[in-house]
């Protein structure tokens, strides 16, 4: 006798818009385990995504690009569901099918038939304040974003492997020679083919960082248009009001280690402290006084809090600090935010 294909949709909008019961959550369960219901929810989404648009020409390549953000909604950490379904499935092949309903419904029908008929929409990836993001690429490409940082990409992304940042990432680029992996960071245009490397461009920072780990990478400055190769253990800094760079020789995992959870300093000044502390920590951090000259720091924090941190840098640097609380005006909202103010004269 053949077994029932019959799908309730319902019990797995339910489930995705994180509204199910138990019940629901074990539906589903059996519905991914079994390959004639695979194939009928993927039969009946099909057909409601081609009967809600009526654009032969770009439904094909729309619902490529809900693939793609699919795809970046499973591997993003930070959007991996509550529940872990059964390992019978494979998440990437079946779900994506399965995902495009309630996606639709997120995105909303109207978005789609008044922009993307015009050019296909970007795909973001966030890491808020206070948090790490770990992704994965349409092409396989893999990576960290840094607390307040993002990563764009259009849904042709598998066309070009072009990528635009704000803030800091380290990629894990996948091999490809016939399409180099390419990412706009503010002044900097970094081009490699398959490697791994660190770059930190935060609009509000006078200074654009990249890192090399392993393999070959190509910087491209925007206003001078200089093409400069970085090798393995080699740092580019360009300074955007200057419009100058320099390279030199470093310790890669001092660059990388955040990737970890760890935030490590190697004889290290004030300046490059605080900077590295309000990025971590999501704090303004002031200096005061310019007696600083002398103060390096060699350490290694992880998981400690930002009073520990600051705790150990009065005893070991002889400085001193206060925290102060902020009122920030942002988006007609406002919100408290911690500032750090640093003077090396001991109250």
């Amino acid at each position: 006798m053949e077994k029932d294909s019959k799908i309730d949709i319902e019990k797995i909008n339910r489930f995705l818009r994180e509204e199910h019961s138990e019940e629901d959550r074990l539906y589903l369960n059996e519905v991914f385990c079994d390959e004639n219901k695979v194939k009928e929810l993927e039969k009946n989404l099909r057909k409601q995504w081609y009967d809600q648009l009526s654009d032969n020409d770009f439904k094909e390549k729309q619902l490529d690009h809900i693939l793609y953000k699919i795809h970046y909604n499973i591997n993003s950490e930070k959007y991996k569901p509550k529940h872990t379904i059964s390992k019978c499935i494979n998440w990437l092949s079946r779900i994506a099918v399965v995902l495009i309903l309630p996606l639709l419904l997120y995105c909303g029908i109207n978005l789609y038939r008044s922009t993307i008929r015009k050019e296909l929409p970007w795909i973001e990836i966030n890491a808020p304040a206070w948090t790490r993001a770990q992704f994965t690429l349409p092409d396989g490409t893999k990576g960290w974003l840094n607390s307040n940082s993002s990563i764009r990409y259009k849904g042709n992304y598998l066309n070009n492997r072009n990528v635009i940042l704000n803030g800091e990432a380290f990629f894990d680029v996948f091999t490809d020679e016939k399409r180099p992996f390419v990412v706009d960071a503010n002044e900097v245009i970094i081009t490699a083919i398959g490697t791994r490397f660190n770059v930190a461009s935060y609009d509000e920072e006078n200074e654009v960082e990249v890192v090399l780990e392993e393999g070959k990478i190509l910087v491209n400055d925007k206003k001078e248009d200089k093409l400069i190769q970085i090798a393995p253990n080699e740092r580019f800094i360009y300074n955007k009001n200057l419009n100058t760079y320099i390279t030199d020789t470093v310790q890669i995992k001092k660059y990388t280690s955040w990737t970890e959870g760890k935030l490590i300093f190697r004889n290290d000044p004030i300046d490059v402290i605080a900077r590295r502390l309000g990025r971590w920590y999501n704090v303004d951090v002031e200096l005061v006084n310019n007696n600083y000259q002398d103060i390096l720091l060699r350490a290694t924090f992880e998981n400690e809090n930002l009073e520990e941190v600051l705790f150990y840098l009065k005893n070991s640097l002889n400085i001193d600090y206060k925290i102060i609380n902020e009122n920030i005006l942002e988006n007609n909202e406002v919100y408290v935010k911690k500032k750090v103010i640093i003077s090396t004269e001991r109250t």
